[in-house]
């Protein structure tokens, strides 16, 4: 069985700030070019658990999620929702791509350094 290379890369660190509230979600995410296919994606929490998010959802249940979307709109991305600021650390994304230009495999790997702000949309 013959084994396809796979093309590594290493997308500079992004430092967010999201709010924690229940009305208002946000995300991380790796870029895709349109016209490739999302092959696999993981995340990897801050306690060094890796879980996958696609084509399984793997994550557990929680604040935390895969962003669904239908074909060919799917990307490597992970939404925030009403998260406690106990979720604040640093989340690596990995996205393996399959390029629909020559058929090659890229895995892109992205870290995130995640802070998550209390907010009360009352006061």
């Amino acid at each position: 069985m013959k084994h396809e290379e796979i093309r590594e890369l290493v997308l500079q660190d992004q430092t967010r700030e999201f709010l924690s509230n229940e009305l208002i979600g946000s995300s991380i995410s790796i870029p895709r070019p349109f016209w490739d296919e999302l092959v696999s994606c993981h995340v990897v929490f801050p306690n060094g658990i890796v879980y996958e998010a696609f084509p399984e959802d793997r994550i557990p249940p929680g604040p935390i999620s895969f962003m669904q979307a239908v074909q060919p709109f799917v990307g490597c991305s992970i939404g925030f929702l009403n998260a406690d600021v106990s979720f604040s650390g640093t989340y690596e994304l990995m996205s393996l791509l399959r390029h629909s230009a020559d058929n090659s495999l890229s895995l892109t790997r992205q870290r995130f350094h995640v802070t998550l702000i209390p907010h009360d949309p009352t006061k």
